[in-house]
């Protein structure tokens, strides 16, 4: 084949490849979506409101916590962690500048907000592994070739991220992204929640707007200026630019008013529609809680007579929300690196975010060490103890009324007690003819 024919035929293969975002309707405005409040809506303005700042930072910080491990899968035996896969030192050090919570926060976010994540992968010459980077999802779009081959085309933004992925082609093939994808449509992208839920964030961000208007303007009065005697056009203009110059404005909150030409202060109650825009504003942090299924006592008041348990509220937050995402990464790792095959498997350690309190752990453990589940140094390791130097707690107890399976053995009586005595006066033991 000729040089001239590979450049075209290289050509038609490009101009044959499409964003997936053109196919799909509703990834209309994906980086900006305009809601009926008039606000637009995009990562950044999303974050302003404050319920979703709350969330965000929780799923991001939370599942952070719940560090990683690679695991080999055995049969009969206890899971070994596999140090020697590029994946155990990955997620200790996913890069030279950013620590394993750091990055993870950062890919949640993209996740959290846009329902997509995007870590590129750079190999070494051998194809393995070196380091990933996170990508903004907003700088991601997603290509298809005609023959169903998958691209990601990254805009590099920033001389550390230009340098970083200068070996990468500027369309990257499937095979070096790793693509963590919440609920979709197609199965290629994810549906983002901003963009999906804008109404309910504008909704939420065009409030708390008018309440700082409110606050810094004074555009709700809180009383009105009266008097018996008519005023000059002049003179009521004088009077509303003193007072305006008085007492707008949150610098001027609390200040004494002089009035003149008989004029009074008449206060205003707080009407209905005041405390229905008060309720409103509530409503919507519940409904932003729900969004990211976030359990609503954790970020809001609830008006509740029963009290609720925070260990029991900790553990359906990890259940129902941060296994969620624990799945994605699992499920993304396993198929881009083909851990099945190998029978290994990514587990993460939630352990941080469901200790109990201190009492609670110390029976916790007290009860393990008794029942033979752990050695005394690993009860006093898991409430942050040194270590004994007692050779005896490194040992397991077992309870005095229990014995290994398949043996005649009861509690503290010995072999075969409570058996008739076998020919030749001996103990019956396992195995013997019981004639």
């Amino acid at each position: 084949m000729s040089f001239i024919q590979s450049l075209r035929d290289g050509v038609s293969r490009l101009m044959n490849k499409r964003s997936v975002m053109d196919d799909m309707s509703w990834m209309d405005g994906y980086v900006n979506s305009p809601s009926a409040t008039g606000v637009q809506i995009n990562q950044y303005s999303a974050l302003q409101v404050a319920a979703v700042m709350v969330c965000v930072r929780m799923l991001a910080t939370d599942f952070a916590k719940a560090t990683p491990g690679i695991y080999k899968e055995s049969d009969g035996s206890k899971s070994q962690v596999a140090k020697t896969h590029p994946l155990y030192t990955l997620f200790h050090e996913p890069n030279d500048w950013m620590s394993w919570p750091d990055f993870a926060a950062m890919v949640q976010v993209g996740l959290i907000l846009r329902g997509n994540a995007y870590i590129v992968i750079v190999r070494n010459l051998a194809g393995d592994p070196l380091y990933f980077v996170p990508i903004n999802p907003d700088r991601v779009a997603l290509y298809q070739a005609a023959d169903g081959g998958l691209f990601y085309m990254v805009t590099r933004s920033g001389l550390h991220e230009i340098a970083v992925l200068s070996g990468m082609p500027s369309l990257i093939p499937a095979r070096d992204i790793i693509h963590l994808k919440g609920m979709s449509s197609n199965g290629l992208l994810g549906i983002s929640p901003i963009a999906t839920a804008r109404e309910a964030v504008g909704l939420a961000l065009a409030q708390e707007q008018q309440a700082a208007r409110w606050m810094g303007n004074a555009a709700k009065p809180s009383g009105i200026l009266t008097t018996d005697q008519k005023l000059t056009p002049d003179a009521a203009e004088r009077a509303k630019t003193n007072w305006k110059q008085a007492q707008e404005g949150l610098m001027n909150s609390g200040k004494t008013a002089v009035l003149e030409a008989g004029l009074k202060w008449q206060a205003l109650s707080m009407t209905s529609a005041d405390l229905e825009f008060i309720l409103s504003r509530r409503f919507q942090t519940e409904e932003i809680a729900r969004m990211f299924r976030i359990p609503i006592p954790m970020i809001a008041e609830v008006q509740s007579s029963g009290r609720i348990d925070p260990h029991v509220l900790a553990q359906s937050y990890v259940n129902y929300t941060l296994s969620e995402y624990a799945m994605i990464w699992g499920a993304a790792l396993d198929k881009k690196f083909g851990l099945w095959r190998e029978n290994l498997k990514v587990r993460f350690d939630y352990s941080q975010l469901l200790e109990a309190d201190l009492a609670a752990r110390i029976n916790m453990h007290r009860q393990a060490v008794l029942g033979g589940l752990e050695t005394a140094n690993e009860g006093r390791s898991g409430i942050g103890l040194d270590p004994s130097d007692d050779p005896g707690a490194e040992k397991l107890l077992f309870p005095s009324n229990s014995a290994p399976f398949g043996s005649d053995h009861s509690g503290n009586a010995p072999e075969g007690a409570g058996r008739p005595p076998a020919q030749g006066g001996k103990a019956d033991q396992p195995g013997a003819n019981q004639g």
